[in-house]
């Protein structure tokens, strides 16, 4: 790069950082990690990202850079709440493996029955009567949204359907999807599923008794101390909530495939105590692993890596080229902590 390009990246570095305040305290030798945020900010164009860090246990960096609100008169704190999308589903499994090891739940235990669900009079697929509750973990309940479609993106659908008063709740969309053929037997292969989830969801409050946020709040949430997560809602967010691009989703009724909010220390806490898979964390490294979540206005990560760093990264945009951008997050966050735990040494 010549003179002149070095000065015109150095300026739009400049001018991004004056655009986008940083709150939090800086903290030395994680320059790499403030830099990476501010990159990837750039990239998909948010005008909000928080970024916490894990290490031997405690949060150890917890930043944001930009706006909590669309006046942008409010720097965004590094304890913000935003959408975690589909990282959401790393909490329920937490939630049902919970259950699991208390006796309530068996992983073969058979959810239409479990659940004490009436086959319709049509259109019933008789292959719902073989899911588990390990499928609906694995992505194998026998759903394939990309040879038919994802049913909670089609709510307006269930409500007319359904002939529905209100707006649709999560166990809405189970009923109406007894109606609905699916794509593959059960077990035989892996097809991912928000819609496995929003079942999962079912079978919390079923086997716990409780709403499904009041169980992952006592038996999952405040165990790992990360008590600043909560459900979701599509209008009047919390105060201490970002402002996302203006769309139409019922985030409510995601709850447990993708409706929670968190903040980025919150989430670090999750991953301290639970491997994202749900298992608890019972070693500090050797594990390697990333989950994404992503909404209309949301881009969120939550990454645990073999050196024994995690990190979670939130933003309220996302972009059409999103996979790509959950490549380049991915990327950017482990050079920076490679640097980082380079200077550790």
């Amino acid at each position: 790069m010549g003179r002149a390009g070095l000065v015109l990246v150095l300026l739009s570095a400049a001018a991004s950082a004056a655009d986008h305040p940083a709150t939090g305290k800086a903290v030395k030798g994680f320059e790499p990690v403030d830099a990476a945020a501010r990159e990837f900010q750039r990239r998909i164009d948010c005008s909000a990202i928080t970024v916490a860090v894990l290490w031997k246990g405690e949060v150890v960096y917890a930043r944001g850079f930009g706006w909590l609100d669309e006046a942008r008169a409010k720097p965004v704190p590094p304890d913000a709440l935003m959408r975690i999308a589909s990282v959401s589903k790393s909490v329920t499994a937490a939630a049902v493996k919970t259950l699991v090891r208390a006796k309530k739940l068996a992983p073969d235990t058979k959810v239409f029955d479990f659940l004490k669900l009436t086959a319709p009079a049509e259109g019933f697929d008789p292959r719902w009567k073989a899911v588990t509750v390990q499928h609906l973990l694995d992505h194998k309940g026998g759903w394939d949204r990309e040879k038919s479609f994802d049913p909670m993106f089609r709510i307006k659908d269930v409500e007319k359907d359904l002939d529905l008063k209100g707006p649709a709740k999560a166990a809405d969309v189970v009923r109406w999807m007894l109606g609905k053929p699916m794509q593959f037997d059960p077990g035989e292969r892996s097809a991912y599923s928000n819609f496995g989830f929003c079942a999962l969801g079912r079978v919390i409050e079923k086997a716990s008794g409780k709403p499904y946020f009041d169980y992952v709040r006592e038996a999952v949430l405040k165990p790992a101390g990360a008590t600043d997560m909560k459900l979701g809602k599509n209008a009047e967010f919390d105060a201490r909530e970002v402002w996302y691009p203006p769309n139409a989703m019922n985030v409510e009724v995601m709850d447990a495939h993708g409706g929670l909010i968190a903040s980025a220390p919150a989430l670090c806490k999750f991953m301290n105590r639970y491997v994202l898979n749900g298992d608890v964390r019972a070693v500090a490294t050797g594990i390697n692993m990333c989950y994404f979540g992503g909404l209309v206005g949301t881009t969120a990560m939550a990454r645990q890596r073999t050196d024994g760093y995690s990190v979670a990264v939130l933003c309220n945009n996302r972009r059409a080229e999103w996979k790509e951008d959950n490549a380049e997050l991915m990327r950017l966050m482990d050079a920076a902590l490679d640097k980082v735990a380079g200077k550790q040494k």
